[in-house]
């Protein structure tokens, strides 16, 4: 990393901790301990997750178990079948399977729809922050990189680096039937599937023919209430919001 992105992400943080002073969530010391309790209650708790895969499966969703990297990416390739393209969403276990590695070495195009991780993909970089993944890269840079690779004259600045990326985005979107998505909690009591996002693509994502989510054992809370919770702590642990731009509940 140099000189250059290292005073990028600086700044990036600096708004960050701006906008958690300005918006210090009510009770947050109430908030951060219910966390701390749930996620101890829950964490390695066999008969919550069996409750939670019981009443996901009764709600219609088809529910696989992988005791390992290879038994995930097998199972994925069972789900995919035929298809040659998908579209994704940030996540952090697809990333630990090295999902989009595996499938596109057998000849599977994955397609990023956050902005940040498909501009990452297309210039083949590595992500700075795991949810600010390009704050280390200046907008002359990105476009400059954009432009070479697009053979087209982007603009240097981030509403039409965007403008850009979101339309090329939607083009993929529009094409494939398949969406991957990880998943910010699973539920036991309503059996449900909690995603947060900022940008508005996983509602895209999820509604393609067949939607697969990749997550972790360690994602299972007890009720729609508690994943909710979590969400505000995190999020404003990681931008300095109060809560996510959009919720799915499935």
């Amino acid at each position: 990393m140099n000189y250059d992105e290292i005073i990028a992400i600086r700044d990036a943080f600096k708004t960050v901790r701006k906008r958690q002073v300005e918006n210090v969530p009510m009770n947050l010391n109430e908030k951060m301990k219910r966390l701390r309790d749930v996620r101890e209650f829950s964490v390695g708790n066999e008969e919550l997750l069996k409750k939670a895969v019981l009443k996901a499966e009764k709600n219609g969703i088809k529910v696989f178990a992988a005791k390992s990297s290879t038994d995930a990416i097998q199972l994925i390739l069972k789900e995919i079948g035929n298809e040659r393209l998908i579209v994704k969403s940030k996540s952090n276990v697809t990333k630990e399977i090295k999902l989009t590695e595996e499938l596109e070495s057998r000849g599977v195009e994955v397609i990023e729809t956050d902005i940040g991780d498909r501009i990452l993909q297309v210039l083949r970089g590595k992500p700075s922050h795991p949810t600010g993944p390009i704050a280390h890269l200046s907008a002359k840079k990105i476009s400059e990189g954009l432009s070479k690779i697009y053979g087209v004259q982007i603009k240097d600045n981030p509403e039409d680096i965007v403008r850009f990326v979101r339309k090329e985005i939607r083009n993929y979107i529009e094409k494939a039937r398949i969406g991957i998505t990880g998943a910010n909690a699973i539920t036991a009591e309503e059996g449900s599937i909690v995603l947060a996002h900022n940008e508005g693509n996983i509602s895209e994502v999820i509604r393609k023919e067949k939607h697969i989510v990749v997550t972790a054992i360690d994602k299972v809370y007890p009720a729609i209430e508690d994943a909710i919770n979590m969400l505000k702590i995190i999020t404003y642990n990681a931008t300095g919001s109060l809560i996510p731009s959009f919720i799915e509940i499935i």
